[in-house]
């Protein structure tokens, strides 16, 4: 509910059908990048990049995966497996967004032609009994300002980058901390609510900035940048630097970390003495 340019409450329905009005200092949108809050009020958009990747994905039993998650990049085209319950395995097929409406004109067949550029996988993808349906993905990427009056927004409905980093889920707790911590001090009256929150939103984007722009950038399955593919071949089979590479992947250290000149000089010079 917007009352004089300010959001007060939500208005919605029980589980039972009659009609319900909850009224709030605070109205949090945490309901993803399809939210009704941001709908309502209208944020900011900002550093907007088009869809990148389209992607479709299923389950699959009888799978062998030696407990691994596995990922194979080809020209313009993609796949990865991951295990997850009930000796279930999903394995996921992706394609630059451009290619869209061709992949869903046969998508059972053009993901299988994906895998296919992996014979080994194809092998045992074969003897593998599919369990679900093919569902699609593809995401659009961009930044809200995430407050105003009387309303924040956490997690996808502030800020949505692509999946293929995987990072969704780690973002939104990292928001819901900092936005909490931002509320806190406003309710307690330490900060007024604009500063709290322009602080919640600075520290938000200072945080996920560096792996939004290294999510784009893997997102177009194109091959990376000459000097980042150097420095890939100059620390290959280095187990530390792979180990960075991976703690990065997995959103626990920064790729402006990971890339930062010292660190970079400091790795391939390493290697270069072993």
């Amino acid at each position: 509910m917007i009352e004089d340019g300010r959001a007060v409450g939500i208005k919605g329905r029980s589980k039972h059908g009659g009609p319900v009005t909850e009224r709030a200092e605070i109205v949090v949108g945490a309901d993803g990048r399809h939210s009704f809050v941001a709908e309502a009020v209208r944020p900011e958009h900002y550093d907007e990049k088009p869809i990148l990747l389209v992607a479709y994905y299923t389950y699959w039993s009888g799978l062998p995966m030696f407990g691994k998650f596995e990922q194979y990049i080809r020209d313009g085209t993609g796949f990865a497996a991951a295990p997850t319950h009930d000796g279930l395995t999903m394995v996921i097929a992706g394609w630059p967004y451009a290619r869209f409406d061709d992949c869903r004109k046969d998508i059972e067949g053009n993901y299988l032609k994906t895998i296919a550029l992996a014979p080994a996988f194809a092998d045992r993808l074969h003897e593998a009994k599919r369990e679900a349906r093919f569902t699609g993905a593809a995401v659009p990427n961009y930044f809200r300002k995430p407050y105003g009056p009387g309303w924040v927004l956490v997690g996808d409905a502030g800020y949505n980058r692509d999946f293929i980093t995987g990072q969704g889920i780690m973002d939104a707790f990292h928001d819901a901390g900092l936005c909490a911590v931002a509320i806190d001090r406003a309710f307690s009256g330490a900060q007024p609510f604009d500063v709290a929150m322009s602080e919640y939103h600075r520290a938000r984007d200072t945080r996920v900035a560096a792996m939004y722009e290294f999510t784009c950038m893997l997102a177009t399955l194109e091959p990376p940048p000459p000097d980042m593919q150097h420095f890939f071949g100059a620390i290959h089979g280095n187990q530390r630097a792979m180990d960075a590479f991976a703690r990065m992947n997995a959103g626990t250290i920064s790729p402006a970390e990971f890339f930062a000149p010292e660190n970079v000089n400091a790795m391939t010079a390493a290697w270069g003495r072993s």
